[in-house]
């Protein structure tokens, strides 16, 4: 499918913006219609970035219903609490009969538990049923993830049959790009595509151009492993399962899709010590919370470093006093603190690469059981070729500016110090991910203060073993 042009999408989305602020300068007064190439997450991206709260609920009030509808399932789960805010019972169970259960399951979960009851009074009683049936699953789970809506057919069904009931419940199923075989006590029997129905000669059965050998999910899987497995082989729906292998849902390529960018948008913030939950949008208070606490990691790293360097620094001090000129000269100790910052950015940055990729390879399912050895040690490989690298770039400047001894002190010390800072932060993201947790959680800010530490520790010992100090 060829994707819109970005400019393109900032064209609409500029017209989008326009036609709101227009419509909020004239009083926000009647209905405002949309245009036709006005789409609604596009109206719901704009009400969340572009406009205050209070102006993003008149804006939205003023929109015909059913856009209504369509704004709240694609809005941010904060301009989704913002807009209903006071919302009547009545009011918010029109809107979640005109979109789909999953999503309506999703916006049910930010009111309040007695008001969710009165909206569910008002919904009508197939349909709260599966608002009620989706609500018990966990929210992470396959479960929390699907929709109920969607078609299945039985074995002996007609081709011709299957059609017309396609073209009869068509506006009922969330997509009819896959029809689900099943049997009298709906487990699960086979797949069947509409294009493979609309190709069949009409009296055909279903059961002899089925495919038995379905892709699914179980009900309680983490929705990012259905996720992955629904990108991996390409699928635009996968069905899933319940313990007696009977279809309770489907979980629809959009909805995969949100799961892998918001994992990895929580992935990158985790990795940066930022919070899971940090965005742009938030207030001072919440950004200060949600990036303090990992803030701690280094700043303890950052004082047992200030004792080491302190420790090193006066051995170094006293050795260049007791020795000759011909062994080292007395200014050498500045000349190896000055090189220390260029170290710890190296061993830092080479670390932060090797967190990344590991990170990411967890998350999209790169490394898998028979694999982690042979990453780690081509991991440890790339740290000892980079530093043999930049060791060989910075020793002739740091031979010519000081001393040979300084320099190839120096460029040693790089040498181990990202070698170790390669081989630490590939230990700590698999040590994390065996132990059953997310390496983004400690990955980054952990590796950081890990890797500034023993690349002075590194660094002063070198210095210490060649210089004789």
């Amino acid at each position: 499918m060829a994707r819109m042009p970005r400019h393109r999408r900032r064209e609409m989305r500029h017209q989008v913006l326009l036609a709101l602020r227009t419509h909020l300068e004239g009083g926000a007064q009647g209905e405002l219609v949309p245009d036709e190439g006005h789409y609604a997450a596009d109206i719901a991206d704009v009400l969340w970035l572009d406009f205050e709260r209070e102006e993003a609920r008149q804006l939205y009030t003023s929109l015909p219903e059913e856009v209504q509808a369509e704004v709240l399932a694609e809005a941010e789960p904060k301009l989704v609490e913002a807009l209903l805010e006071g919302i009547e019972p009545e009011m918010l169970a029109r809107k979640l009969e005109r979109i789909p259960a999953d999503d309506g399951t999703d916006i049910l979960e930010m009111v309040p538990e007695d008001v969710r009851h009165q909206v569910l009074c008002f919904i009508e009683p197939e349909d709260a049923s599966d608002l009620r049936h989706l609500a018990e699953y966990e929210p992470e789970s396959a479960g929390g993830l699907m929709t109920t809506e969607f078609i299945t057919v039985s074995q002996d069904e007609r081709i011709g049959d299957v059609l017309k009931r396609i073209k009869r419940d068509e506006d009922s199923a969330e997509t009819i790009h896959s029809l689900y075989v099943t049997d009298e006590r709906e487990v699960l029997q086979g797949v069947i595509s509409s294009r493979e129905l609309l190709e069949a000669n009409i009296h055909e059965i279903v059961g002899d151009l089925m495919n038995p050998d379905v892709i699914l999910a179980r009900v309680d899987e983490d929705q990012e492993d259905v996720a992955h497995r629904l990108l991996h082989y390409n699928l635009s729906a996968i069905p899933v399962v319940d313990p007696r292998g009977a279809i309770v849902g489907i979980v629809t390529a959009d909805d995969a899709l949100e799961v892998l960018e918001g994992e990895g948008s929580e992935d990158a913030l985790l990795l940066a010590g930022a919070g899971a939950g940090s965005d742009a949008s938030e207030t001072l208070r919440t950004k200060v919370l949600h990036r303090a606490p990992m803030l701690t990691i280094p700043v303890i790293a950052g004082l047992v470093m200030s004792r080491v360097m302190d420790t090193f620094a006066g051995g170094l001090a006293e050795g260049a006093a007791q020795v000759t000129e011909a062994t080292i000269d007395k200014g050498a100790l500045t000349a190896i603190i000055s090189f220390i910052p260029m170290v710890l950015a190296l061993a830092g940055t080479v670390g932060m690469q090797t967190s990344a990729v590991l990170v990411r390879g967890f998350a999209v399912g790169q490394i898998v059981d028979g694999k982690r050895l042979r990453v780690f040690l081509t991991e440890v490989q790339v740290g000892l070729s980079l530093g043999a690298m930049c060791a060989l770039l910075a020793l002739p400047a740091a031979t010519w500016f000081v001393s040979k001894e300084v320099g190839f002190s120096m460029a040693l010390a790089l040498l181990i110090a990202m070698t170790w800072t390669t081989t630490i932060a590939s230990a700590i993201a698999m040590g994390t991910e065996a132990a059953g947790k997310d390496p983004a959680v400690v990955a980054g800010p952990l590796m950081i203060a890990v890797s500034d530490l023993s690349a002075v520790v590194i660094f002063f010992l070198t210095a210490e073993a060649l210089l004789g100090a």
